[in-house]
């Protein structure tokens, strides 16, 4: 199987992700996405709901959803966050450009709202 040809990132724009860092999260991925050839960067509400959304820690969150040219996914999406320090960025942004998504390639406390949702969802 080769790998994903492209990604969307979805950036939360909630209150409870803005943060210290929110700003600079955005500008480094929209970076990130102009230097790509199939990226495309999306800003939208709560990606887990209001509920959920009110009972995790503030800071940025993205999803990242591997695809192929054609913009069919092509494995499940990663929620990854919040995004608490300068290095998470750059891990993050290391691990966006490395297209493996894999989130186990991630550190722990940047997977811990994927982990979370994983779980709930076998529930």
């Amino acid at each position: 199987m080769t790998g994903p040809q492209g990604y969307t990132l979805i950036v939360c724009g909630a209150p409870v992700c803005h943060g210290g860092l929110s700003g600079v999260v955005s500008a480094a991925l929209r970076e990130l996405v102009r230097d790509s050839r199939y990226g495309v960067l999306v800003v939208s509400g709560c990606t887990l709901g209001p509920v959920g959304c009110q009972l995790r820690e503030v800071g940025p969150v993205v999803v990242v959803q591997a695809c192929d040219v054609e913009r069919r996914p092509s494995r499940p999406a990663v929620r990854v966050g919040p995004i608490r320090a300068a290095e998470d960025i750059v891990t993050v942004r290391d691990w966006i450009r490395d297209a493996s998504f894999d989130p186990a390639l991630l550190p722990a406390d940047l997977t811990v709202l994927h982990r979370a949702t994983a779980a709930a969802a076998q529930n």
